[in-house]
């Protein structure tokens, strides 16, 4: 016996009548013998209102948790038993004349009847525990009418063999029914049925834990063939077939996935409704309870749930920050100076009738900074996460091998709100020699303005005419190339500037210019090797004409000394390795003689004890 057998036994005088004796001799009400007034026919509201307060009245002294199949209380000579089958016989009629506060006290009544007479998933009640059918049944032939419990023992004893309709030919039928059984034990349901009804449940019950227990391990063969099923189902959903093809297969495949080959659509990957409606088809399979502890089941699901993982719903982009303030942000526009969202300045330029204005190297130059970082958060955060921009090399050229990733269910929204001319300069490939997108384009010009606008602005703002030096040449020469492209009409940054830029780029054209007079009055030359600086300083550049910055030139047998691309004079000079050398009014490093009292010798190396300078 299982371990909810061991119920005491329970004796017909404990218990009075049992339910089905009840029900079969007519007496649902406390008279002697009426029969149902109130069966949802030809009843009246008052007699069903009558039946209603007559049975409150009884259940309200008993109890109604109280109120179950084996009380020995009764109201008037009747017991719970008859209270239960006059509520199960004239249920109907109470069903339809009950309203307000009787019908809500009706329901909880209905509540505890139904763990006997009514399934509780479906309210049927012809499916409940014992159901209406067997209540009212001939109590000598309760073994094979009404209910579930009634349906499972009849169901096992068929054919005596595991054949025809029978469980004994359903494993999956006989451990489903085995587990909702079990299910209405753990919920206490067990516990309001009375000895005979208990009995009659117990040996259905370990009979069918016999029957589930030959298949809770599955055997290789089915594993195999339901594994094989739905990897193929899996195989075509990632392919995006329009039907499911099973081959020659189609018989064993349809049996594991209950699906038809070449009818049933494979799912849409960017539905998540779809997606957990495959994984449930998996569930519901008919040999799934035997295999779903297998690695290989699983490992299904999972690639499923991944799937999951990995769709994009436009809910969520739309929550991005990058999203919001490409859509919200408010940024100073280029050319006119304007406030407006970079959505709204997209759309107006794209919107424009110049087809000109619609490439995207024309488009870029129309952007400001400031719409290059909202731009540049939109690719790196939305547009990258949604779609794939890929290409592929064929001969000299790429093609265009991109699309939207799998799952981004907003596809259209995005698409309506960058403006459909702004969707083709983002995602259409414009460089087939380079593999650039439009997005790309756009983005690479940005990126030179803004290093452009950081040439004029923060690399020369520590910059004067007092400190600039030879070393500076290279970063004065960036400035005043980034200049000439943001002032000149011509130049290629000319509009990607705001208005309050364009009023700033007065001041550092002119503070340019004064670096400018500054440097070329340092004496610099292009020229490599020596010049003359004047008042007897000469300067020293490397061959590639940039100013040594640091580094000993010999000319003949002398030594002199280059530090920041000019020749040091009259000064001692420390090295990394903690050597003195001195440097002469000429800039000739000093060999053989004193110098303040400190002896140099023939290497131009101090060598006296001490210097004091």
């Amino acid at each position: 016996m299982n371990k909810y057998s061991s119920k005491a036994v329970k004796t017909a005088a404990t218990v009075g009548m049992s339910l089905a004796m009840v029900l079969s001799n007519a007496a649902p009400v406390f008279a002697a013998a009426p029969t149902a007034v109130c069966d949802g026919t030809d009843d009246t509201a008052a007699k069903c209102k009558t039946i209603f307060y007559d049975l409150s009245k009884a259940i309200e002294k008993i109890g109604l948790e109280e109120l179950n199949v084996e009380s020995e209380a009764t109201i008037d000579g009747t017991d719970d038993v008859r209270i239960i089958a006059t509520i199960i016989v004239n249920k109907a009629g109470l069903e339809k004349h009950l309203t307000g506060s009787d019908y809500t006290t009706f329901r909880k009544w209905m509540d505890v009847v139904n763990i006997i007479a009514t399934d509780t998933e479906t309210g049927n009640d012809s499916k409940g525990m014992f159901s209406t059918a067997y209540f009212t049944s001939d109590a000598n032939d309760t073994e094979k009418t009404g209910g579930l419990v009634n349906f499972y023992a009849t169901q096992l004893a068929a054919g005596g063999e595991w054949n025809g309709s029978s469980l004994k030919d359903n494993a999956s039928a006989a451990v489903k029914a085995y587990e909702k059984m079990t299910k209405w034990i753990e919920d206490g349901y067990y516990d309001r049925l009375d000895e005979k009804l208990s009995n009659r449940f117990d040996t259905v019950y370990n009979d069918l834990e016999e029957a589930a227990s030959d298949y809770v391990v599955s055997d290789d063969k089915v594993t195999d063939l339901f594994v094989a099923a739905w990897t193929t189902v899996l195989e075509q959903d990632l392919d995006g077939k329009d039907k499911l093809d099973f081959g020659k297969n189609v018989d064993a495949f349809e049996k594991e996935t209950k699906y038809t080959s070449g009818v049933t659509e494979t799912i849409n990957l960017s539905s998540k409704t779809d997606i957990k409606k495959r994984i449930s088809d998996i569930k519901d399979a008919p040999n799934y309870y035997r295999v779903k502890n297998e690695d290989a089941v699983q490992d299904i699901i999972a690639q499923y749930e991944d799937l999951l993982d990995t769709i994009t719903d436009l809910k969520d982009i739309l929550k991005t920050n990058a999203y919001k303030a490409y859509t919200s942000t408010k940024v100073e526009e280029a050319l006119t100076g304007d406030d407006s969202t970079v959505r709204s300045i997209v759309k107006k330029f794209t919107d424009s009738e110049d087809t000109e204005k619609k490439s995207a190297s024309a488009w870029a130059k129309t952007l400001s900074n400031e719409q290059y970082e909202i731009l540049k958060a939109l690719k790196e955060d939305v547009l990258d996460e949604v779609y794939n921009f890929e290409t592929k090399k064929v001969g000299n050229y790429y093609v265009d091998k991109s699309g939207w990733v799998d799952g981004f269910t907003g596809t259209s929204t995005l698409k309506t709100d960058l403006g459909a001319d702004a969707y083709d300069i983002f995602f259409k490939l414009v460089d087939t020699k380079e593999g650039l997108f439009g997005i790309d384009v756009v983005m690479n010009h940005l990126t030179d303005f803004v290093d452009a606008w950081d040439a004029v602005t923060t690399d020369i703002e520590k910059l004067t005419p007092a400190n600039i030096k030879a070393s500076d040449k290279a970063t004065l020469e960036a400035a005043e190339d980034a200049i000439y492209e943001m002032s000149n009409e011509k130049g290629k940054y000319i509009n990607n500037l705001t208005k309050s830029q364009t009023k700033e780029i007065r001041k550092i054209q002119t503070k340019i210019d004064n670096l400018r007079e500054a440097f070329d009055n340092l004496g610099v030359t292009n020229v490599a090797g020596w010049y003359d600086m004047g008042n007897g300083n000469w300067g020293y550049n490397n061959e590639d004409g940039t100013p040594a910055a640091y580094k000993w030139v010999a000319s003949g047998s002398d030594w002199y000394m280059i530090k920041d691309g000019k020749m040091l004079r009259n000064t001692w000079l420390a090295t990394d390795g903690g050597r003195w050398y001195y440097l002469d009014n000429a800039g000739k490093m000093v060999t053989n003689q004193s110098v303040d009292g400190c002896w140099i010798n023939s290497y131009g190396v101090y060598m006296s004890p001490s210097y004091n300078g």
